[in-house]
Order: C-alpha cells, then sequence, then structure tokens
C-alpha cells in the first residue's frame, strides 16, 4: 500500500462558526513527533541524573562510583578513629594511675579532652556517612582533637619522668648502707660510758669495729667535702650529699679520695685504721642533717647494722 504523502485535518469549533481544513505533509508530522518523543526522553534522563548527583560535574555515573567508594572509606576510617580513641583513653587512665602513685596531680578528663564534639560523632555515626565532605571534615577535626591530647599525654609523662629522675637523684644521695662490708657495732649512737674517762658522754656517731686496712665505703652519692687530720678523730673524711646531709668517717689509716672529689654509694673513700683518740681499730661513722647529728641507724637499710 503506498503511503500518503500528505495529512488533512479539519477543525470544527464546538460553536458551529465555520470549519477549517489543514493539510498537513507526511514528514512534518513525523518530525514533530519525534522531536517531542526525544525531548520526553531527554528531560527524563536530566531528572534523574541531578536526583542521584550523576550530573553535578562532568564524569556523571563515574563521579556516583566514586563518591560511594568514598563513602565507604570514610566509613572504615570512622571505626579506625573510634578504635585509636579508645586507645588514647586507655592510656589516659593508666597516666592518672602512675600520676597518683607518684603524688602527682591527676589530669581531670574536660582538661584532657581539649576540644568537642569528635567523640560524639563518632559514636554517633552508624553505616555510611551522609556526606563525604561533612564526613572528612569531622574525621579531620577527631584526628586533631587526638593530637592535642597525645601531646598532652607526652607532656604528662615527661613530668613523670623528671619526678622519677629527682627521687632517683635524691635517694642516691640519701645515706643508707653500712660504711663497710665487714665488721660489728662496738659503739651505738647516744650516751655512754667514756672508754677513756669513764664518765658518761654523748656518742654522736656508731662505732664499727674492724680490722686496720678494711676499705670504707660512702653510703650515698656526694661531694668530698673534708679530708685531714682532726684532733680527736684522727684522720677524717667528710662528705656533703647535698639537701644538708653530711657523712663524717673518722679515725682511718689512709684516705683514697681528695676534697672535691665526687663519689657514688659504694665507692671506697679510705681504709680504715686506728688513728686519733681510739682504743682499738674501728671506724667511726656519723650523720649530720642541717649540721646536727643523727642516728646513723636510721639510715642504715640493712639490718645487720645493729648485731653486736
Amino acid at each position: 500500500m503506498r503511503l500518503k504523502k500528505h495529512y488533512n485535518f479539519l477543525y470544527m469549533p464546538e460553536d458551529e462558526s465555520s470549519s477549517r481544513a489543514f493539510r498537513i505533509p507526511r514528514w512534518a508530522l513525523l518530525g514533530a513527533l519525534g522531536f517531542v518523543g526525544l525531548f520526553l526522553v531527554l528531560a527524563v534522563m536530566v531528572t534523574l541524573g541531578f536526583s542521584t548527583g550523576a550530573y553535578w560535574r562532568p564524569g556523571g555515573a563515574p563521579l556516583q562510583k566514586e563518591n560511594l567508594q568514598l563513602h565507604r572509606t570514610i566509613a572504615g576510617l570512622e571505626g579506625r578513629v573510634l578504635a585509636l580513641r579508645q586507645e588514647i583513653d586507655s592510656v589516659f587512665e593508666v597516666q592518672n594511675l602512675m600520676a597518683a602513685t607518684l603524688d602527682l596531680p591527676v589530669l581531670d578528663r574536660e582538661t584532657f579532652a581539649a576540644g568537642v564534639g569528635g567523640r560524639a560523632a563518632l559514636e554517633a555515626g552508624t553505616g555510611l556517612i551522609a556526606s563525604t565532605g561533612e564526613g572528612a571534615a569531622d574525621a579531620g577535626r577527631d584526628l586533631d582533637q587526638m593530637l592535642r591530647q597525645a601531646r598532652i599525654q607526652r607532656q604528662g609523662y615527661l613530668s613523670m619522668l623528671d619526678t622519677l629522675a629527682s627521687r632517683a637523684t635524691l635517694r642516691a644521695h640519701i645515706p643508707s648502707v653500712r660504711p663497710a662490708d665487714i665488721g660489728w657495732v662496738s659503739s651505738g649512737f647516744g650516751f655512754r660510758d667514756d672508754p677513756f674517762t669513764g664518765r658518761q658522754t654523748f656518742h654522736r656517731g656508731l662505732d664499727f669495729s674492724l680490722p686496720v686496712g678494711t676499705p670504707v665505703r660512702a653510703t650515698a652519692a656526694g661531694v668530698v667535702l673534708v679530708v685531714q687530720q682532726q684532733r680527736g678523730f684522727g684522720r677524717v673524711v667528710k662528705i656533703d650529699h647535698g639537701n644538708g646531709v653530711v657523712t663524717l668517717y673518722a679515725h682511718l689509716d689512709k684516705a683514697l679520695v681528695k676534697k672535691g672529689d665526687k663519689v657514688e654509694r659504694g665507692d671506697a673513700i679510705a681504709l680504715s685504721g686506728n688513728t686519733g683518740r681510739s682504743s682499738a681499730p674501728h671506724l667511726h661513722y656519723e650523720v649530720h642533717l642541717d649540721g646536727r647529728p643523727v642516728n646513723p641507724a636510721a639510715y642504715v637499710l640493712d639490718s645487720y647494722i645493729l648485731r653486736s
């Protein structure tokens, strides 16, 4: 059958006025219908593209796929950041426990927080993050907060190390051991009968019965203050340990140090003897605190010191 080249249309208005006839070529009618159809298809595609975010910029569908991947990546980082925060909180508890043990101020949580908002955002997050930009910004803010907290913890541990070092130094300078490895206490601290006069006199230290030539050791770290002959005491060595503590070692046969030498606990500083006012070979040992003699037995941790 042969296709028509033209189509005739008759227009009849409702008011029964004169009708009109139109003659439209076939090619014009088909072209108009095709144009309308193409317009509808494009309109639907554009609407769907904008609703799914595929046409916000060139790349359409690839951009949508990229955004989905970013969402998944940030969602994975969310879990890691939360785990890191839990570790920092755990270290915070350990830090405060150590500070309390050292009698140092503990850090309150408000100060430690060093910012607000990060933790709540993380704990509330479930599934994919709603906005890639917002998720990345939240993660960045939270990491900044944890960096500040890590710096606070570092400073706290440095303070504790300083305290421990100071206390270790202080302990090293406090007399706490016997001045000789052998021997026994022949005379204690306090009133006693003077071996030469028989009268009651105050004995200001401890006497260790030792053979001549026995090594005499510093009972704490310090600086040699005096090496000299002294009336009654014979050859004497004095050591300044700082903080008002001074030790004295008397009746020595020979000094092994000189004034100004630095010594550590246990260093040999002299050999015991029988010099000065002495009834038998022995070491006279004194501890002075702020210029006053105190009982050396209180500064010796080894209970053997009191055995005779």
